[in-house]
């Protein structure tokens, strides 16, 4: 059993962080303020003193590890921890380093304690924390995920923030699906329309997740707002459009098991745990009319492999694998199936790009058996019969909706509510086709994915109040 441990560490980092919208310009002591951790470092685009005020980037903070993460990453066993660091973006006042440890010969389910920092000063230390190492493949025990996409680092994020960090002792691990932290939306805000604040949001919602993220694996898939910076600030620096184009920030900073499962970087990757083969793939990139998510930059991105190959593999191989893990799960950001892309009869159409999703991968799904997949992007709450070809196949669907038996056709759940900058998304006459069991947009949410051998119970709660609004399963007999 290996498991995959990350940390960052820069010239912003504190042992408590403390984000640049903390600090502000006293002018009573011409000075920015908290003075022991904030400085004046103006930078192209700062407009008054206070946005020029950020954290002290030099010093003993600097050392101190912060944002950790971890991840599955895969049952190749080895003798010793390999350390990978990865350094993606640098101006003249910051470089954020990013350490990816993999550490194996570890027993599987088993509780584990560490820290990290320098083996030679204390000082430079983190405190200790725990993980539980992932179940075997083919483990009968039950589980639960945390499932969301489409999260961030605004006010719209807060209760799901809040909500997520108290389940450190209720799920086994989060799934997130895509548009993780919205660094490329910060310049939105009339606060950040000009200066360069898309690491500074970056790390604020690192920071945030930081209480799970060190205590239990944080696996993540591409959105669309992984793949650049797009700011004024970025549009007229090349050096900023190289460095974070490409889904660059989002490939340094998290790692996850595609060595292990002959994917590539975070954009396509799977894993099992227990009675479950996750099936992570890239809706943004590698395969025929993906979107070219460049903003402006009229920049191409992707070209990181056949992905479609790679899938039918994995795909295949699992499905033959039933016997050991039942369950084929999987997980990508853009939906197949939503109301806000398809036309009258429910057929979907690429008003939101979802007939070139269908046309990649629905085939797929179908020709292996794929059990559920899991998807973001849309910012609701979607839950659909099984659906096959742009209809619900309602073999094995209960009178009340409840409850699918040997579905013949894949469940589709978009779980797009969490909180991300945009709000969540106001339907003027919204569709009802035949494959619709349930829609909200009315509540920021996220799904709650509890598992068995058998039975598959997805519970969409509202993260403000912790109340069920939908909530259904799916059943193998």
């Amino acid at each position: 059993m290996a498991l995959y441990y990350g940390v960052s560490g820069m010239g912003t980092a504190t042992s408590n962080p403390v984000d640049d919208d903390v600090c502000v310009y006293d002018w009573s002591s011409l000075s920015c303020t908290p003075e022991d951790s904030c400085s004046l470092q103006y930078q192209f685009g700062d407009t008054t003193p206070s946005q020029a005020c950020r954290v002290t980037d030099s010093g003993d903070t600097a050392k101190t590890p912060q944002q950790f993460l971890l991840a599955f990453a895969g049952d190749e066993a080895g003798t010793d921890a390999k350390i990978l660091t990865k350094s993606y973006y640098k101006d003249d006042d910051y470089e954020l380093y990013n350490y990816h440890a993999l550490v194996d010969d570890l027993e599987p389910n088993t509780k584990y304690f560490y820290k990290v920092g320098s083996a030679g000063d204390a000082k430079f230390q983190s405190s200790v924390s725990s993980f539980k190492t992932a179940r075997s493949s083919g483990d009968s025990s039950p589980f639960t995920v945390a499932v969301y996409g489409d999260l961030g680092a605004d006010d719209n994020s807060v209760a799901t923030n809040k909500y997520v960090n108290s389940l450190v002792d209720e799920v086994d691990f989060i799934y997130h699906l895509g548009d993780v932290a919205y660094a490329d939306n910060a310049f939105l805000t009339a606060k950040r329309v000009f200066g360069f604040y898309y690491e500074q949001v970056y790390n604020k919602f690192m920071n945030s997740m930081t209480n799970v993220m060190r205590q239990m694996a944080y696996m993540v898939l591409v959105g669309n707002h992984e793949a650049e910076c797009h700011s004024p600030t970025c549009l007229v620096s090349t050096s900023k459009k190289n460095q974070l184009g490409n889904y660059s920030a989002f490939n340094s900073r998290f790692r996850m098991p595609s060595p292990e499962s002959g994917g590539v970087l975070n954009m396509w990757y799977s894993y099992e745990y227990a009675s479950v083969h996750f099936t992570t793939i890239s809706s943004e990139t590698d395969y025929p009319n993906a979107p070219s998510n460049a903003y402006l930059t009229n920049r191409t991105y992707g070209g990181f492999g056949d992905q479609l190959s790679w899938l039918e593999a994995d795909l295949k191989a699992a499905d033959a694998n039933r016997d050991n893990v039942p369950w084929l799960v999987v997980g990508m950001h853009r939906p197949m199936y939503t109301i806000r892309s398809c036309d009258g009869k429910g057929a979907p159409n690429n008003e939101y790009e979802a007939l070139n999703v269908q046309k990649a991968f629905e085939e797929l799904f179908i020709k292996y058996n794929v059990d559920l997949v899991l998807q973001g992007h849309v910012h609701s709450y979607e839950r659909h019969y099984p659906t096959a070809n742009g209809s619900a196949v309602m073999d094995g669907v209960s009178d009340d909706s409840a409850t699918y038996t040997n579905p013949q056709a894949p469940v589709y759940v978009i779980a797009g509510a969490a909180g991300g900058p945009e709000g969540l998304y106001q339907y003027e006459n919204p569709s009802s086709p035949d494959w619709l069991v349930h829609m909200d947009n009315t509540r920021y949410s996220m799904t709650k994915l509890s598992v068995t051998p058998t039975n598959l119970t997805l519970s969409m709660i509202e993260t403000a109040t912790g109340a069920i609004h939908d909530e259904f399963s799916v059943i193998k007999e």
